[in-house]
Order: structure tokens, then sequence, then C-alpha cells
């Protein structure tokens, strides 16, 4: 393990990999996706990892050690390869995206609290109550982030080794049981159920599972904060991207072992896993199950306050001056933007309470409400990575130096660049196709999931526009 540098705070390099570990890695994806998807889950981890986790990793390490002197946010690597327009975009696309991410995990978190304290969901005939306590949620945890990530660094490396103690547990205890035939897997395997089918729930999914290994430019905005940037960070980086792929992979073979596939309640997946796995080894299920929980739903926090405000660190560390009010870029002396994080807050409710909407309208039961928040998520989190895959191929075009390179060849760089950005446009087309395959169609589902970010994104634009006219008039005043 890498030690800090004598004399001054530092990250090693085990630290920024549990951090994107803790806020990437997510049992319930894995549990998610084979509920929509069956078997065919497994594979498809594995095509994931190859074709756009471990690329888009590499991009954003190679990013990052070009760029050693700026502060991590995601706009300097764009700004490289498009310019301050695109970049602004991009980036807002990024806070846009993660602002979604935010209401679906709130409202998970909601859940996941109700299954740890009563052992079941109670909200499955009470949906609309989901909404409102994910924003006393919101609310509280945003207090929380106003406390500086740095608050937590030392809780980073007990908490990510919790995380994956306790899942490599439940994995370990399920394969092993069917290894040794001290259980029956609850899933019959075949080819077949192994195979996608390419159909149009294959399509629609596809874009749960790139969500579900977004998250490595989390730690973006704490490279300066190790102790050799161009050599920790690109290390950090592919650690956690090798450790997420084979979490899912693993993670979804054991939950296929303890939960037969075609009866999976996406709700409740997690909690019937940590159940099962305890009733193997002859502990009582139920009881088990909260424990273990609890414990991770504790975990979950510390993982949603770095969600918090990471992306603000984003999208404010390096934009020009002027880009936004100064309001939303003041920050303390740690770097934390106390106003932008509260402001975050006032429109995460509002984002939170949308989901009423279709609640009051028809949609019912906390396994539908997680399918449009899958829905939503997944197709807001393609977009940044798009505008990041473009900024990667014009920038290796332009000749960009870096002491790490995801490979030398300029020519294979390029190409592997435009296959993330093949791989993201599809996973849009993809996100919520199945709405309107259905008979009568959903136009609120719809109009959620396809508009929402870009209504959000069209919003940034107009405070661009309207910040950058106020910052020149200042100027011209001064003059």
């Amino acid at each position: 393990m890498d030690e800090p540098a004598r004399g001054r705070a530092s990250m090693s390099v085990s630290t920024i990999a549990l951090l994107i570990v803790l806020t990437v890695f997510g049992f319930a994806n894995a549990t998610d996706n084979l509920a929509a998807i069956g078997l065919a889950a497994i594979p498809s981890w594995i095509v994931v990892g190859v074709l756009y986790f471990l690329p888009l990793s590499l991009m954003l390490a190679e990013f990052s050690s070009a760029l050693p002197d700026k502060r991590g946010g995601i706009y300097s690597y764009m700004e490289l390869g498009l310019g301050p327009t695109w970049a602004f975009v991009g980036t807002w696309a990024y806070f846009v995206s993660n602002l979604v991410y935010l209401q679906s995990v709130l409202s998970r978190l909601v859940i996941n609290i109700s299954l740890a304290s009563t052992g079941r969901d109670v909200f499955a005939g009470t949906t609309w109550a989901v909404p409102l306590l994910a924003v006393v949620l919101c609310v509280l945890l945003t207090w929380i982030s106003t406390r500086g990530v740095r608050t937590f660094g030392r809780f980073v490396k007990t908490a990510g080794r919790v995380v994956l103690v306790c899942t490599f547990t439940l994995i370990a205890v399920a394969i092993l049981a069917v290894a040794f035939g001290l259980h029956a897997s609850a899933s019959p395997y075949s080819v077949d159920a192994l195979v996608p089918s390419f159909d149009l729930g294959y399509a629609a999914t596809f874009a749960w599972l790139l969500f579900a290994v977004a998250g490595a430019e989390s730690a973006g905005p704490y490279v300066h904060e190790t102790e050799n940037p161009k050599r920790d960070f690109p290390r950090a980086i592919l650690s956690a991207t090798l450790i997420v792929t084979l979490l899912y992979v693993l993670g979804s073979v054991a939950a296929s072992f303890l939960l037969p596939v075609g009866s999976i309640d996406k709700s409740t997946a997690v909690f019937e896993c940590w159940k099962a796995a305890a009733s193997i080894v002859g502990l009582p299920g139920d009881m088990a199950a909260r424990v273990v929980y609890t414990v991770i739903a504790l975990v979950s926090v510390i993982a949603y306050v770095v969600w918090m405000e990471s992306p603000i660190r984003a999208m404010f560390a390096d934009v020009p001056e002027g880009t936004f009010p100064r309001f939303l870029t003041k920050h303390d002396a740690e770097g934390t933007h106390h106003n932008a994080l509260w402001t975050q807050a006032a429109v995460l409710t509002v984002l939170i309470l949308v989901p009423l909407v279709s609640i009051f309208t028809g949609l019912s039961g906390s396994d539908r409400l997680v399918s449009l928040l899958n829905d939503l998520t997944s197709l807001a989190v393609v977009v940044p990575y798009f505008f990041v895959a473009i900024s990667y191929v014009r920038a290796r075009r332009a000749g960009m130096v870096a002491p790490f390179q995801m490979v030398r060849s300029t020519r294979l760089a390029i190409a592997i660049g435009w296959l993330t950005v093949a791989v993201s446009a599809l996973a849009y087309c993809g996100a919520g196709l199945l709405a309107l395959q259905s008979d009568p169609i959903d136009w609120v589902y719809v109009a959620t999931v396809y508009f929402g970010p870009g209504l959000l994104i069209v919003v940034g634009l107009l405070l661009r526009s309207l910040s950058l006219a106020a910052h020149r008039a200042r100027l011209e005043t001064h003059d």
C-alpha cells in the first residue's frame, strides 16, 4: 500500500480504488439485470466490462495523467478535445445524470431502510410514500455533504472493505454451497439461457448494464490528493475496474444460485439473497439478512454522500469564471460548494417528486417504481460518457501526450474511442424502449424517461448564457 507523503494529507492508490468500487458497484444492479434478462446478464457483464467499462476507465486515467495540474473535473477532460462550449454541455449532462442517479438511489434507500428495519418492503402498497421520505433523506445527506468528503476520508477504506467482505461472503456461500452439493441452484443453467436474445427487452436493459459500471470519474476531483497523480491515479482506476467487473459477474452467478431468476423482485432481491445465504449456513435467515442489510445501508450512505459532493466539484472545479453565477461557484477553503449543494438539493427534491405523477396515474408497486428509476437513470448517464469518448478521440488525434496511455497506437486508441461512442449511442436509444412497445403506451412514463434529462440540459445552457452575459456586463462596468 502506498503511504501518504510525509507532511501533507494524500490519498493512497487503495483509498482511491476503494472509493471507486464503493461508488460504482451495487449488488442491486446485478439482481436488477438478472430480473430483466435472466442468466444472459452474466456474459453481458463481461462484454460491458471489456467493451465499455475498461476502455472508458482507461480514457479517464489517460486524461488524468495528461492533466495532473487540473483539479480532476471532467470538464477539463472534455475541454482538451472539444473546447469550452461542448465541454460545458458534456459536463452539465454529467451533472444532470448524477442528479437523476441520486433521485434513484435516495428512493431505493428508503426501501432498503424498510427492509433492514422490518424485513419486508412496507411500501409495496403505498408507493407514493417513497418519494416523500426520499426528500427527507435528501435534505439530511446534503447537510452531511456540506461537511466535505474529506471528513469521511478515514471511513472510505473501512466502508469499502465492509462492502467487499459482505459481498465476497455472499458470493462464496452461494457458489461453494452449490459446488459441494449443499444447495441446489435456484436457477437452471443452459446454453440457451446464457445467450442473450437481442430482442427489445435486451436492448432496453443494456443501458442498465452501462449505468451499473458508471462512476470511475467519481474520484477525479481528488486526483491532486494522491502522492503521485501521474502514477497512482491510473493504477487506482485500473484496479477498481477489474474488481468491479469481477464482482458483477460473480455476484450475478451467486444471486442466480440463491433465487430463481424468473421471479426476482427488483426492490427486495438483495435482501432475499441474504436470507437464502444465511439459511444455507444455518443462521435465522430473516434476522441475519436484516443485520447485514443494516450494515450495508449505513455504508451506502457514505457512497451517496460522495455522489452528492463529487459531481458538484466536477461541475465547478475547472469551468471558466463567469460560466455560472458566483453564488454557485463560491466554495470554502476545502473546496466544498455549500450554495451549490443546497441548490442541488432543491432540484433533487423536484426530481424525486416527479414519479408521483406516474404513481397517481397508475404506476403501482415498488418493483415498477424501481424500473422507472432505472430507465430514467440509464438514459441520462450515458450522455456525458458519449462526450468524454468523443473528446478522447479528438485529443488523441490532436497529439495528446500523457505519461500513461491506454494504448500507444493512436489509430487503435481512436478506434476504441469510437467504439465507446457507438455503445453509448446504442444504449441511449435502447433505454425505455419497452415502454414504447406496451399497449397502451404509458406516455407519462415515456416523457419522464426521454425528455426529463434533455429538459435539464436545456436549463443548463440557458443558465450558462445568462451567467456569461452578466459576467461580461460586470467586466465592462469595471473597465
